[in-house]
């Protein structure tokens, strides 16, 4: 079955248009090094940039997409390769950890990447959509609702007679759980530095502070600019493991994105939403395949993989499905989960 990583290897990515994340051409792949990429912009003036691997969020089938700016990509301007030392930070480190463990292959492959329907291929939600939702601080107290988004920050409106306005930036925005939006600041930290009368102005949004900030926040979901990450339900959820007897913890809010492999050990995909009761498994790019598993099939999780106790041989006919599964199709899927486990019991 294929594997959604693995789709261009580094040495194919020469001569390929390479493109930032605020969809500016920079230039074409000329080199590739075990760190860098070297870009090379225009044919006449030429400039050359060796931008760190792992600032690539991957290949669209046309285009090398990176998870930086047009602005950003200047800093890596250079004639010849920048030691190690000029770009080994801790926010890359960061990064290098986060996309490594996302992407197992990234050594030999650039990961699979869509640029135009990113909500496929990314478990979020546009910021639009949660105009009117109410907002939650880290301390769990209401901040108010979502009155309007902007480029850079999320206006919210606490109460009807005596208002107040937060204009909090994107990146302290962690999740959105289908009713609620989440924020990573205190309700305090939220009225001490984002309670005012009118908009910020984007020169507040220049500063290194907020760059670093915003850079970690990339570096732990790189489209969080276009898309809110949406929460896993039931976090840390015990299970009985089928393979041991033993407790499972599964961290939902981890798994996604993660492989997906069958008790004959075949990769059927990835995960791509968790719900109540069901993982929803995407397998392939241009022939996509979606299968709804209970949750009870589960058997072991090792931290990239998650393995669930079925054969690949019957993973198509009991599990796909083009749409979401009705209620009825449900309850007959669990029922069967259940009968599977009841008769392995015994």
């Amino acid at each position: 079955m294929t594997d959604m990583v693995d789709v261009l290897s580094w040495d194919k990515s020469i001569d390929k248009d390479v493109k930032t994340n605020d969809d500016k051409k920079v230039g074409k792949v000329r080199a590739v090094t075990t760190d860098y990429i070297q870009i090379q912009k225009g044919t006449l003036d030429k400039k050359y940039y060796f931008v760190p691997k792992h600032y690539i969020q991957g290949y669209d089938g046309d285009d090398i997409w990176l998870a930086l700016t047009e602005e950003e990509v200047k800093q890596f301007e250079s004639e010849k390769e920048m030691p190690l030392s000029s770009f080994d930070n801790a926010q890359y480190r960061e990064r290098k950890s986060v996309v490594e463990k996302q992407y197992p292959q990234f050594s030999s492959a650039i990961p699979t990447y869509s640029s135009k329907g990113q909500a496929q291929n990314k478990v979020g939600m546009s910021w639009d959509k949660v105009i009117g939702e109410e907002v939650k601080s880290a301390d769990a107290k209401d901040l108010g609702k979502v009155e309007s988004i902007a480029a850079d920050y999320v206006e919210v409106k606490e109460g009807t007679i005596n208002k107040k306005h937060f204009y909090i930036p994107k990146s302290f925005v962690e999740e959105f759980d289908g009713k609620k939006l989440h924020v990573s600041l205190t309700k305090d930290e939220v009225k001490d530095r984002y309670e005012r009368d009118s908009p910020p102005l984007p020169a507040e949004f220049e500063s290194n502070e907020y760059k670093d900030i915003s850079r970690q926040r990339e570096a732990k979901y790189p489209q969080y600019r276009e898309l809110i990450p949406l929460m896993a339900k039931e976090p840390g959820l015990e299970m009985k493991g089928q393979e041991s007897g033993g407790i499972l913890k599964i961290p939902w809010e981890e798994i996604i994105h993660k492989h997906v492999r069958t008790s004959d050990n075949v990769d059927i995909g990835d995960v791509d939403k968790v719900g109540n009761e069901f993982i929803v498994v995407r397998e392939g790019v241009v022939s996509i395949h979606l299968y709804y598993i209970p949750k009870s099939y589960i058997n072991h999780y090792d931290g990239s993989s998650l393995w669930v106790n079925v054969p690949s041989g019957l993973v198509s006919a009991k599990f796909e499905r083009k749409n979401e599964p009705t209620k009825e199709e449900m309850d007959m899927i669990l029922k069967e989960a259940e009968n599977k486990k009841v008769n392995e019991v015994r």
